[in-house]
Order: structure tokens, then sequence, then C-alpha cells
């Protein structure tokens, strides 16, 4: 269950028409158990919120006054609970629904869940064959807000595989595109996820000796990095540079390996080659002076550190399990310049790293940092 589904069904349950949001943020702690010390926790909130209002099964506030503006992205101070809302073990009244949409008549639905399909039984009623078009472009042909169908691939009927966006929806989903430079002809690209390092990073690559051997550079972070991977597809073809390698160099730390698993699934779907940890990057990384964070649990590094080679993986899950992270600002960038050596395969220095057992950027933590 998502954050949203963990603070719905708490609302669900309240008898006040007006609840504290931070009822709410409680009760998506309990339900992950990970989420009260991720670094993301105000913006998971932030979108949990707008998910269950775009459901119909809360109303935010309207006025700067029901909202805490301390921090980005701001939160709500309250939400209340829809006065027309029917409990969720109310079955509404049946209706009719196309043969694509059958599954409405068998299924327990809320109020809500027959109000978004109403108007996609109508489209698949009137144009079945209608052309596929930008997600944004239906949501305001049917609802009349483009915006409506932001968050539709986390409905609970798109999830279980009962609503499909392309079949049903006649829509595709238009992601922010990555960002992406072209710095060179080379078959490869490089992902990061930080900004300071990008930068660092297109510095350095942008003033290459050879150009031949420098491919492309992208930022890309979060869910954004997620959802955008496939249109690298799109930057491929109008430029006619294809890859054959990528490259992903995210934080050390839950959140950055996470994204990092997510982002790979997203590549293998999309068709794109396996994106793999720019392993040069990270052992350099290593060896750098960590910062204290809350410890994570065995389980949760072990399972975050497994996209990383064994080598990587076994010194990244006893670092989060210290209550210590590696962030790209730890490798900064003189750094940076020092260990991408001109004279060598610049690839291989990024994909495989050093085969020297010494580094002359090897620093030894702090005694006040070391397990």
């Amino acid at each position: 269950m998502t954050a949203a589904d963990h603070m719905a069904a708490f609302l669900a349950r309240q008898t006040r028409q007006r609840v504290d949001f931070d009822a709410l943020a409680g009760a998506a702690d309990a339900g992950d158990s990970s989420l009260a010390g991720s670094p993301r926790r105000r913006h998971i909130l932030a979108d949990a919120a707008h998910t269950m209002a775009t459901r119909g099964l809360a109303t935010l506030p309207k006025g700067e006054d029901g909202w805490d503006l301390s921090a980005h992205p701001p939160l709500p101070r309250w939400v209340q609970r829809p006065p027309t809302a029917r409990p969720l073990d109310r079955r509404p009244t049946p209706r009719a629904y196309v043969e694509q949409l059958a599954f409405a008549t068998t299924l327990r639905l809320t109020a809500a869940d027959h109000a978004l399909l109403g108007p996609i039984n109508a489209l698949l009623r009137d144009q079945p064959d209608a052309e596929v078009v930008p997600l944004a472009d239906r949501s305001y042909q049917l609802y009349g807000d483009e915006k409506h169908l932001k968050n539709i691939e986390r409905h609970h009927l798109v999830t279980k595989g009962f609503l499909d966006l392309t079949t049903h929806l006649r829509a595709r989903p238009t992601p922010a595109p990555l960002a992406m430079f072209e710095l060179g002809p080379a078959p490869w690209l490089l992902i990061v996820e930080n900004t300071a390092a990008f930068t660092s990073l297109r510095e350095i690559l942008g003033t290459w000796p050879d150009r031949s051997k420098v491919g492309w550079l992208a930022f890309g972070e979060g869910d954004h990095l997620i959802a955008s991977l496939p249109t690298a597809l799109t930057s491929f073809r109008e430029r006619n540079h294809a890859v054959d390698t990528m490259l992903l160099y995210a934080d050390l730390d839950l959140e950055g390996l996470r994204c990092a698993q997510k982002a790979s699934e997203r590549a293998r779907t999309a068709g794109l080659p396996p994106l793999q940890p720019a392993i040069g990057l990270y052992q350099a990384l290593l060896k750098q002076t960590p910062r204290v964070h809350p410890p994570a649990t065995a389980d949760d590094a072990h399972t975050a550190s497994t996209w990383l080679p064994p080598e990587l993986a076994e010194p990244v899950t006893e670092l989060l399990t210290t209550g210590l992270v590696l962030r790209h600002e730890a490798l900064a960038l003189p750094q940076l310049r020092a260990l991408l050596n001109p004279a060598s395969p610049l690839l291989r220095q990024i994909r495989d790293g050093a085969t020297r057992r010494s580094d002359p950027l090897a620093r030894p933590a702090p005694k006040e940092l070391r397990p």
C-alpha cells in the first residue's frame, strides 16, 4: 500500500469531518517503517495528500492559513472528508458499462471509482477506436481538467490490472523529458542524480581532450528520473546517436539506491540497455568521508544494495546499517578531475573503476564517524 492508501484508510475511519494532517502523516509512517526517516518524507506526504484529493477521498484547504509553508513542498494543516462521500462498504447503484469495462459490474467500487469510469465508459461507447493521445489531453477532454488523471497510474484499478491507459483511456503518458546533453559521439550515457556532481562532470567531460571517447551526460533524480527514462529513446533517435551502455551515479543512501533499482526496471521495460552502476565513481566515493544518518535496518540496506556488484554491495550495506551515508558532494570537483585520467580509456574508468589496490583519493573517515 502507498502512503496515500494508508492515509485514506485512516481518514475513512474517522467520525469528524476535519482531521489534522499530522494524524494522517502518522498513519502513513505506521504503514511504512522507512518513511519516517526518509529525506523525501515531506514530498511523499504532499503527493499523497494531492492523490487523495484527486481520488475524491479528501478536500484540501483553500486558503494559505490551512497550509504549512515552513518548508517545500507545502503540507496541509488539515484535510476534510468530502461531505458527499459514501462509506467504502456501500456499493453505488449499478450502471451499464461497455464490454471493455465489464469488470466494474463485478467489483465493489466506490462512488469515486464510478465517477472516474463514467467518462471513460462514454469514450469507449462513442469512440472505441479513438486515437491514442497524451494523457493530459484526454484528461481535459473527459473531466475538464488536464491534471485530473495526473496520478492515474497509481490508481488501484490500474495497479491491479483492471484499467489500462492505452486500451481504455486511449492515452499515453508524456513525462517531462530526461535532461540529456550530447557531449561527444561515444555510444554511452551517464545519468547523475545530483546537480553539483552533474555540473562538475559536465565541466570535466565537456573539455575532455579526446572528444571521441565522450558520450551522453544526463541529469535525473527520484520519480522524475523513473518516469522520464523512456524519453531518452527519442533523443537517441533524433540525434542518430544510439547507446549500448547506460550508467547511473546516485547517492549511496537508501533513497538513491531504491531509485536506482526502480530506474533499472523502467529502463528494461522501455527497451533501453541495462542500467549499470558507475562503479569507478562509486569506488572513489566510498573512500571519502561519510556523513551521519539514521541507520537502516539490515534487511533494507541489503535489499537496496543488491543493485550494486558484490564488491560494492557489502561495504555499502555495512555503511548504511552503521548509520552513515555518502552523498555526491563528498567527491568534489577537484577529486573528480583527479580521478578521471585523460590518458586512460574514459568509459572503462567510469564503468569498471580502478584496478590498482592503492588510490591517491583514499582518505580514512574521522574516528568519530567510523563504525
